[in-house]
């Protein structure tokens, strides 16, 4: 049996490894930060990101024993080397379940702001598509232990799916919070400055998810008789986490943003007055202000942004 092409398959599939762990370092760091900064959030959430860091661990662990299986145990072995291992197979499915829950978080705060529907259905299921096709294909590859017959197959109409379906629903959901929160700007300009600030964020962490998925688009297009799709494919439940875990971080920001200003800004209003759309005085303003949010909802606290945005 011809030894495969080591550079393109296996050798891509080590430096995906490689950047899985620079992603997972940082998703470490994240999470400590924000379990030292947050720990008056919800259970829910707390929860959230630990299932999150453990699929993705549980995946790292995966695809380095695949490798350790291919660049160790068997080097020189064409056949184990033309062969997919259990571990490679799974990998796929955790990727996907921690992509999945990420997306709900996401798509949740698309419910908060809009209260529609159909929209936040037609995304929802957008999302559930893709987790379903991941699951498919890693049932695909458990019945097809060649990575031969793989790399040999072409383009196949799943994968596009998987990677064109995704981008577009990251980009779609990141622009529907957009337009949402631009629809909030006042006449006041450091509520204004604070929802520029958070649309920043959200486009950031939007784009982040959708640029990789058409990265490994364009791989998988470009070049389909090769695995630098699948080693690009490794971090993008790692982005995923790593956004989600950004946009909660990033409340620590935001609320120094806004509360300092809070009493100089405030501070000459009188009880007649009519107060700002996203903010009213209240007896000790530095502490304790509340901000009226998207749907006619008034949260109090500094962090009255929150995990919505």
């Amino acid at each position: 049996m011809s030894s495969p092409n080591l550079e393109s398959t296996h050798g891509a599939l080590l430096i995906g490894v490689f950047v899985s762990f620079f992603f997972q370092g940082i998703l470490s760091l994240q999470v400590c930060m924000y379990y030292e900064t947050f720990f008056e959030d919800s259970r829910k959430l707390k929860t959230l990101v630990a299932i999150v860091w453990t699929l993705d661990f549980a995946h790292l662990v995966l695809i380095c024993q695949a490798v350790y299986y291919y660049l160790i145990r068997n080097w020189g072995n064409n056949a184990a080397l033309m062969e997919m291992t259990i571990p490679l197979d799974l990998h796929l499915i955790f990727l996907a379940l921690s992509s999945m829950a990420c997306q709900a978080f996401f798509l949740h705060r698309v419910w908060r702001f809009s209260k529609n529907k159909l929209l936040t259905g037609i995304l929802s299921a957008a999302c559930l598509t893709t987790g379903i096709l991941d699951i498919f294909m890693a049932r695909q590859s458990i019945h097809n232990t060649s990575i031969g017959a793989i790399v040999s197959r072409g383009c196949t109409g799943e994968v596009v799916a998987v990677f064109a379906v995704g981008a577009a629903v990251d980009l779609s959901i990141a622009g529907i919070l957009c337009w949402y929160l631009q629809r909030e700007m006042t006449m006041f300009s450091r509520i204004n400055s604070l929802i520029t600030r958070i649309i920043q964020y959200t486009l950031a962490t939007g784009l982040a998810t959708s640029l990789l998925a058409l990265g490994c688009l364009v791989a998988y297009v470009v070049s389909p008789n090769s695995l630098i799709y699948l080693a690009m494919h490794f971090s993008l439940g790692r982005m995923y986490t790593n956004a989600l875990l950004a946009t909660l971080n990033s409340r620590k920001t935001l609320r120094a943003h806004l509360a300092p200003a809070c009493p100089s800004k405030w501070a000459d209003f009188s009880p007649t007055q009519s107060a700002p759309v996203f903010g009213m005085p209240s007896e000790n303003v530095t502490q304790e202000f509340q901000i009226k949010t998207i749907g006619g909802r008034t949260l109090s606290g500094p962090d009255t942004f929150g995990p919505m945005v």
